[in-house]
């Protein structure tokens, strides 16, 4: 025994895509010949009804939705409820994503580029959301929060990579430097007050200056000579030793 399906005769039957209307059924496919009801029926489908029990109407054209921008659930729009966009939470939660782990990352103490990742795919996910969002009306002010979130995120954590890009020397950098040249500068004068306090020892009167070079550095085993005026008038040479890193230095008058 084989089943054999028979197929509805022609008529009107309600509209498989908007039950509020009654869409013509030609006795093998749908027509586009469309009307709204008139009447209150309790037959359950599928039913024939006569056209004098409708009026025509004018039906403006169904919008044209790509692949992207459906409509995630028809049932939603018959019962009129708007679209949902569940593409606009996903922004947003991407978003929260990077914002915590850029907060994390400054908890920690420490700069990463790691945020970026999640900034950069919410912002590439915003796109869709919002063109969704505007074909269905719904979801707009969520993906606008997606965006803002995942463009804050992205932004904060490129910024400690915008000094190495343009060249600019870092705050650590600019505080060793100026170390560095306070020491340079600062060295002759503590070795020339330390020849002057030691003058009375190395040459049996004092001295009134001493003048070591300018590019005297705290290099360890580096040597200079310096120059002492002593009391009297003559002048005296002394061999100069840094012994280490920290300026340190020891002496001896020349012959």
């Amino acid at each position: 025994m084989t089943d054999t399906m028979t197929t509805p005769p022609a008529g009107w039957y309600p509209d498989p895509a908007d039950a509020r209307a009654f869409r013509w059924w030609s006795g093998e496919a749908w027509t586009e010949q469309l009307v709204a009801s008139t009447i209150t029926t309790t037959q359950s489908p599928p039913y024939a009804v006569d056209a004098s029990a409708f009026h025509l109407v004018e039906r403006e054209p169904e919008p044209v939705f790509s692949s992207g921008d459906q409509p995630e659930s028809s049932w939603d729009s018959l019962a009129g409820r708007p679209a949902r966009n569940r593409s606009s939470i996903i922004v947003v939660v991407i978003g929260l994503v990077a914002v915590a782990g850029y907060a994390g990352s400054v908890a920690l103490g420490y700069s990463t580029i790691i945020p970026l990742i999640p900034g950069v795919i919410g912002l590439l996910g915003a796109v869709p959301a919002l063109r969704r969002a505007r074909v269905t009306g719904n979801g707009i002010a969520v993906s606008l929060l997606g965006v803002l979130l995942s463009g804050v995120a992205s932004v904060l954590a490129v910024m400690p990579l915008v000094p190495m890009l343009l060249g600019i020397p870092s705050a650590s950098e600019v505080n060793q430097l100026n170390s560095v040249i306070t020491a340079a500068v600062a060295f002759p004068l503590k070795v020339q007050n330390e020849l002057i306090a030691r003058a009375p020892q190395d040459f049996g009167q004092k001295a009134s200056s001493a003048v070591c070079p300018s590019t005297a550095a705290p290099l360890a085993s580096s040597t200079f000579s310096c120059t002492e005026t002593l009391a009297d008038g003559t002048t005296a040479v002394v061999n100069v030793t840094v012994t280490d890193s920290t300026g340190a230095v020891t002496w001896t008058p020349a012959a």
